[in-house]
């Protein structure tokens, strides 16, 4: 595969601007591009890790969060991170654990109930 590839997760959601707060303001992902092309044709893409989570407006019908997944992002020290995300409001859904093929990870869960796992190796 070429490294230059991109994994980009997109997801629809009619809480528009309490997710792209979420996303900016609590998680603190950096924007790379927004959109704003008029009536349901919103957008905000944001890195995360080595990938893409993009947001889009939804106003006209009713989108479901997926049911057992999981955006899993890597970082350099969870207990830091997940200090940060508490100061920020964050809802922790699962305090860190120790997995057995040694990584450590927590989740949280954004506004439309999308669950967001953060982990490191060590």
């Amino acid at each position: 595969m070429d490294n230059q590839m991109e994994f980009r997760f997109s997801f629809q959601t009619m809480k528009y601007s309490e997710t792209i707060a979420f996303y900016t303001d609590v998680l603190g992902l950096p924007v790379v591009k927004t959109w704003n092309r008029g009536f349901n044709d919103s957008g905000h893409q944001f890195k995360a890790a080595s990938g893409m989570i993009i947001v889009l407006q939804s106003a006209t019908k009713q989108v479901e969060p997926l049911k057992d997944a999981v955006i899993l992002i890597q970082v350099e020290d969870v207990d830091a991170y997940l200090k940060e995300l508490r100061e920020r409001g964050a809802p922790v859904v699962q305090e860190i654990v120790r997995r057995e093929w040694g990584h450590r990870d927590f989740k949280i869960s954004d506004p439309n109930g999308l669950i967001i796992g953060f982990y490191s190796e060590k």
